[in-house]
């Protein structure tokens, strides 16, 4: 099969999916497949001369360079190019941004090319936490206390800051509404470092999503084409499960199955594919939980480009289904396949 690869992207996120779609990119070509890889912000290929793929440039914060954006839409050039007429699957790696937000799957499917993951309705829906909580309490799935501000990156009112400290209890989490990879996120325990988080965060983007902490067990339940997972718990040295947990080794331990009730399992499991439904997820999605310590879970956000790096969640839920990675891949492709367009 012919497969486009697209990893990279202007986001925040541009290492983890460079590091995702070589993990994918290596797994194709085991499997046989004809692979091209590209950034589609840049044009550009991934891969070098002799068809490894590239090591890329981090800066002094680790993370990855971004190159100049090509002029004019390069993707849609690049898909229009002789070279990819006969395309079978676009293959998604990115996270955040143009890629997660709905706008590639968008321009994809006006060029009638099929590929992984959902569609551009779902996945802007679940890029947009605040939306995808709304969604989840109208089915009777509980989250956090939640509150969304649209905010500048400096000067934030005086009155934010009082109307948060009025709704909410401390601590609560600051985070933009609409990233993931847990960049920008603060759990503030004061509301005198409130400010701060939030100046943080709205660097970031504009949304800010403030939600009630609450402490427990923290879980992910992935679905792969409408069917649960295994429920992988999260223990992080750290005392959240931020950016440095989730992709320094060492930092993290991740247990599959989690070690719950098959009760709750069975519980959480259903909830995840309730949500993913309600969103109208396609492929591979994940699913945050918290659970406090009566047993009760709470929603934190869906993700419908999880991570496929060798410390991703969803690669590890799948291995705990006795899926292992290099068949997961191929079970993507086969859903986008089995897509209408």
């Amino acid at each position: 099969m012919k497969i486009l690869l697209l990893a990279g992207g202007e986001s925040n996120e541009r290492a983890v999916s460079l590091d995702s779609g070589e993990a994918i990119y290596e797994s194709l070509k085991i499997s046989g497949h004809i692979v091209y890889a590209i950034d589609p912000i840049s044009g550009k290929s991934l891969l070098n001369s002799d068809g490894s793929y590239i090591e890329y440039e981090r800066d002094e914060t680790g993370r990855a360079v971004v190159p100049p954006r090509a002029s004019g839409w390069s993707l849609v050039k690049t898909l229009g190019s002789p070279a990819f007429q006969d395309i079978d699957i676009v293959f998604i790696a990115m996270h955040g941004g143009f890629g997660e937000d709905g706008m590639l799957q968008c321009l994809l499917e006006l060029a009638g090319r099929k590929h992984t993951g959902s569609e551009m309705e779902a996945s802007a829906i679940a890029m947009d936490k605040a939306i995808a909580k709304r969604l989840c309490i109208s089915a009777n799935i509980n989250t956090a206390q939640f509150s969304l501000y649209r905010l500048g990156a400096t000067n934030i009112p005086d009155e934010v800051i009082f109307e948060i400290a009025e709704k909410f209890k401390f601590p609560v989490i600051v985070k933009p509404n609409d990233g993931g990879s847990t960049i920008a996120l603060s759990k503030v325990e004061k509301v005198e470092d409130l400010k701060d988080a939030l100046e943080l965060c709205a660097n970031e983007s504009p949304n800010v999503l403030i939600e009630q902490f609450i402490g427990g067990r923290e879980v992910t339940a992935a679905v792969l084409d409408g069917e649960p997972l295994p429920i992988v718990e999260i223990i992080t040295k750290n005392d959240l499960y931020d950016y440095e947990a989730k992709y320094q080794k060492g930092m993290t331990e991740y247990i599959a199955p989690a070690q719950i009730t098959d009760e709750l399992t069975v519980r959480i499991q259903t909830a995840a594919s309730q949500i993913y439904k309600i969103i109208g997820c396609a492929g591979l999605a994940r699913a945050d939980f918290i659970i406090d310590e009566n047993d009760n879970f709470y929603f934190l956000e869906l993700n419908t480009l999880p991570g496929m790096t060798e410390l991703s969640l969803a690669p590890m839920a799948a291995k705990a289904s006795g899926l292992e990675f290099d068949e997961l891949i191929n079970r993507m492709i086969g859903s986008a396949i089995e897509k209408k367009i």
